[in-house]
């Protein structure tokens, strides 16, 4: 049988599944990306004709593939935030963001620094790659729909949650070019640091808000005048899709980043309807973008499956394998709990918040932009970290979310 009837029955057959997993995975109380990653690694075994990594990623299909689902994500997580919270409802997020963020980036940096003995560079790069959380394999943990209105408004687990994945993967961007700056550098002299902090700093998050900002606004201003007449109609199922292709493009385009201008672009695609308290018939569907982002998430974990079973581990020792335990098992609950000390939460969201910051396939992508911009060696052993952290990142997280979240 030729391989491309076989690679479309695997993909008709993998949706298939996935339309039906809800109705089991309801009783088993875990996420469905878990089965999903269960099902890569058979795949592989079963050596079924998908471009497996052979062991490490292809950096440009991993890049492309990893770039859409982060901003897919990212869009998902500010339509569900909108404009619906105060400025002192944000400020736990904010913790998150200015506290846990650079503490948790500081002691990877020097614990691959000093004891794995990592370059400064590519200790940089692995504290950056490794700092966000993730808004797609987080998506589980994050606001549903009508937790979004402001009627139902989460202030809780969940939204801190989504507030910092939505933000924090473009916050690490200046940390990844510092990286790449400094790995074709013999060191960081006082030119590369006024390129880094007016350039990759300053001006890339500054147009990146504003580009997001506006292209939100006008659209919520636009359609909110095709509300008052009633023949007016526009296929809403496309809308947050193009919204994000636009904003992301655009904000590329001026040379800022793509995923602070994505998340502003959903906040601000409420604004008028927010401002007027009333509903705009022509708000982005975001049952249709989450159930795309759900289709994108369902298939980068099959090739991540596929990666593990086929040695993308490889590269580990027993040093690095319990360091990535580390980081997730220490590391992030430990300094996200700091941040939190006196956020007004109870000890059950203090808890869960410090806990599931879930590591992903931002980091994938962090980590494949670095390689292909800059000059790093020895790159091998930080995609064996990476999918360790994310694999003990969906195994643990996946297998007690859905208990914990019920219980707080």
């Amino acid at each position: 049988m030729p391989s491309y009837f076989i690679i479309l029955l695997i993909i008709g057959l993998t949706t298939l599944l996935a339309s039906f997993s809800p109705i089991v995975l309801k009783y088993f109380k875990i996420s469905y990306t878990i089965p999903f990653l269960v099902l890569g690694g058979l795949l592989y075994y079963l050596k079924a004709p998908l471009p497996w990594p052979d062991p490490i990623w292809d950096i440009d299909s991993t890049l492309k593939f990893s770039e859409m689902v982060v901003i897919i994500s990212i869009m998902v997580a500010g339509l569900k935030i909108g404009l619906n919270y105060t400025w002192k409802e944000w400020l736990n997020p904010l913790r998150l963001l200015g506290i846990t963020m650079p503490l948790f980036m500081i002691f990877v940096f020097l614990y691959s620094y000093f004891i794995l003995d990592f370059s400064g560079a590519l200790a940089l790069l692995l504290a950056a790659v490794l700092s966000p959380t993730d808004p797609a394999l987080a998506s589980e943990i994050q606001l549903n729909e009508k937790q979004s209105d402001v009627s139902k408004r989460n202030t809780g687990v969940e939204y801190n949650l989504t507030a910092e994945a939505g933000l924090n993967d473009g916050l690490a961007f200046p940390f990844v070019y510092l990286a790449i700056l400094w790995s074709k550098k013999d060191n960081l002299n006082s030119e590369v640091w006024t390129t880094w902090l007016s350039y990759h700093v300053l001006y890339k998050i500054v147009v990146g808000v504003v580009v997001g900002i506006l292209i939100g606004f006008l659209y919520s201003y636009f359609t909110t005048k095709l509300t008052k007449k009633r023949e007016s109609k526009i296929h809403q199922a496309f809308v947050a899709i193009s919204l994000t292709l636009v904003s992301y493009g655009l904000a590329e385009v001026m040379s800022s980043y793509g995923f602070i201008s994505v998340f502003f672009t959903g906040l601000f695609a409420h604004y008028h309807a927010h401002i007027n308290s009333e509903r705009n018939n022509y708000e982005p569907s975001l049952e249709f973008i989450t159930n795309v982002e759900k289709f994108l998430i369902i298939f980068w974990m099959v090739f991540f499956g596929g990666s593990i079973m086929g040695g993308i581990l490889n590269f580990l020792d027993l040093k690095l394998v319990l360091f990535c335990l580390c980081l997730v098992l220490v590391a992030r609950p430990v300094l996200g709990y700091i941040s939190l000390t006196h956020s007004g939460l109870d000890l059950k969201k203090k808890l869960a918040i410090s806990f599931f910051g879930i590591r992903g396939i931002g980091s994938v992508f962090y980590l494949t932009y670095a390689i292909k911009n800059g000059e790093f060696e020895n790159t091998d052993q930080l995609f064996s970290i990476i999918a360790l952290v994310i694999l003990i990142s969906i195994i643990l997280h996946g297998l007690t979310v859905k208990r914990s979240i019920s219980k707080i």
